[in-house]
């Protein structure tokens, strides 16, 4: 009685004991993006050396019973009580998507993402690039529609066109914080009242102060989309659509330019301005039926909110769990990370991308983009073109547009540096042309109805090579070049560089074209373009196909 006493508690320890293995395999495996079958793991050889050939078909039993749905319930388990977990995910949402891609899909996975909702929610985010492109489009036709109603100085019109551009610059600054304490979702519905407001104010008075205060608060809370919208539907993406997504908000406010344009040819200015007051409205409206990202609402711990958002933006037959489970993943890891900004910022590599962003984003605000957009009409009309200014401004947004389009597919096909290169290049010719242009119809008159083509098709092909180059790689570059610890800090800090910039631009045209004429104008911002090319031969590195470590490795060389 004592041996078979003796026999059968062995027998139930070790029961006990594969029981305890099989377990600890299934949360391993379960959380490990490189299994492709949870039952694999158990292997013959695996359980012969640790629990002996004669409880292999005991462990095939119990691996029968189970299913991949305990293993991810045993992996929450796990993940919620803090039991620390070996994952190869890196701290960024691409990385925690293609770790995801490589897990094996249950019966349930097998239905693909709906995808159509992912597309559905970007495309009311990025409206609020499209309300933006309205506030950046609508001084190139209104400020002559002004002259038309109240006398404006040059100093009028320089403030009317440029303070929309210092309301971006100051936002910038706080939107990371504001983003992280509200939520992607708040803040960008609070964003559209105050909008709506100030275009209230430009549509509803006729008088310059108030022109300048409701510029400057539809510059201010139209700008916030610029960074509340890339981010939001940089988070609700799969990684197979990131790419096409990121493109859209450029887009919609490229086209946003081109709609102020067309309102402002056929319509007057109090209508004009209506038209772009409605679009925050709707904006609103539609927004509001969106969710809040995954991301975020796991970053609050509200683990049942973002299940409810990613199956809804996945659609209902697709099953989220691994995905979810790859996300708590990533915010555990985020939040263990307790790396000091000031620690990071003493790097070399942290120096160099901070100079680099900074630096591309001056090269392109100074090549005079913002100059050329927001006073399209007057430069057109200033010009003498055979065609109505009008209608060349339309055509230089719709130029604009495309070409806006064009670039995801440039981009990612051609490195950043060499797209940075040959848009420096053309565009230092173009703004050179567009002087020459200026100055034989200051000084030679009767020639320059010869080159009268000359302004528009400078003014095309500048646009299409800004937009492939500098208007696109600057924040592609912006985009990888930092690690997660400083990306949030760097990308404000070089934001804000670009807007105030943009401000400076706009607001010092009107007094370079009164003072030293179109041609100099001009000639001064094809010298920055030049200076442009210089930064980017001798201070940008290619970041294209490289990764994360690749590029901060690339940094961190002494030359």
């Amino acid at each position: 009685m004592g041996g078979g006493h003796t026999g059968a508690s062995a027998r139930a320890t070790e029961r006990a004991r594969l029981k305890d293995r099989t377990v600890s395999i299934f949360q391993a495996r379960a959380l490990d993006p490189r299994s492709r079958d949870v039952l694999s793991v158990f292997d013959r050889d695996i359980f012969s050396n640790e629990l002996g050939s004669a409880n292999y078909a005991l462990a095939r039993s119990l691996a029968s019973v189970a299913t991949q749905s305990l293993a991810r319930s045993l992996a929450r388990l796990s993940l919620r009580s803090a039991v620390p977990v070996s994952t190869n995910l890196e701290a960024n949402n691409q990385e925690y998507s293609e770790a995801h891609e490589k897990l094996s899909p249950s019966p349930l996975q097998s239905t693909p993402a709906n995808k159509l909702p992912q597309y559905a929610a970007a495309i009311i985010a990025t409206m609020g690039g499209f309300a933006m492109g309205t506030v950046l489009g609508w001084s190139a036709p209104a400020v002559e529609k002004i002259k038309e109603i109240v006398p404006l100085t040059k100093n009028d019109i320089s403030w009317i066109g440029s303070i929309a551009n210092l309301g971006g610059a100051l936002v910038m600054l706080p939107m990371a914080f504001i983003l992280d304490r509200l939520g992607r979702r708040v803040t960008m519905l609070g964003l559209a009242p105050p909008l709506f407001g100030g275009w209230l104010l430009i549509a509803l008075f006729s008088k310059v102060p108030i022109y300048i205060a409701g510029r400057f608060i539809t510059g201010l809370f139209g700008a916030a989309y610029s960074v509340a919208g890339p981010v939001y539907n940089g988070e609700i993406a799969q990684k197979e659509i990131r790419g096409t997504l990121g493109v859209f908000y450029q887009l919609f406010l490229c086209a946003g330019i081109l709609f102020s344009y067309i309102v402002g040819y056929v319509a007057d200015l109090t209508t004009l301005s209506c038209v772009c007051s409605a679009i925050p409205v709707l904006f609103f409206v539609a927004f509001y039926f969106m969710p809040e990202t995954p991301l975020y609402l796991l970053m609050k711990n509200k683990r049942e909110e973002a299940k409810k958002s990613l199956q809804w933006l996945r659609g209902k037959h697709y099953n989220i769990e691994s995905e979810l489970n790859n996300l708590e993943d990533f915010v555990r890891e985020t939040k263990m990370k307790n790396v000091k900004l000031k620690d990071v910022l003493k790097s070399r590599a942290a120096i160099r991308g901070l100079i680099i962003s900074a630096g591309v984003m001056m090269c392109q605000q100074l090549s005079g983009i913002k100059a050329v957009v927001f006073y399209a009409v007057t430069i057109f009309k200033d010009a003498g073109s055979t065609l109505d200014p009008y209608i060349c401004t339309i055509i230089v947004g719709a130029v604009l547009t495309g070409a806006t389009g064009l670039s995801a597919f440039v981009v990612d096909r051609f490195g950043r540096r060499r797209l940075l290169l040959m848009s420096h290049v053309c565009t230092t010719i173009c703004l050179a042309s567009l002087g020459y242009y200026f100055y034989v119809k200051e000084h030679y008159p009767d020639q320059a109805t010869g080159i009268g083509w000359l302004p528009l098709s400078s003014m095309c092909i500048y646009l299409i090579t800004y937009t492939m180059g500098s208007g696109a790689c600057s924040w592609v570059i912006l985009g990888e070049i930092f690690p997660n610890e400083i990306k949030g800090m760097a990308g404000s800090f070089s934001a804000f560089v670009n807007w105030f910039l943009a401000f400076v631009v706009t607001v010092s045209f009107p007094y370079m074209v009164n003072d030293l004429g179109s041609a100099w104008a001009f000639w001064i911002f094809s010298m920055f373009s030049f200076l442009g090319l210089l930064f980017v031969w001798f201070c940008v590195i290619e970041t294209k196909g490289k990764t994360l470590e690749e590029i901060q490795k690339e940094l961190s060389k002494t030359k």
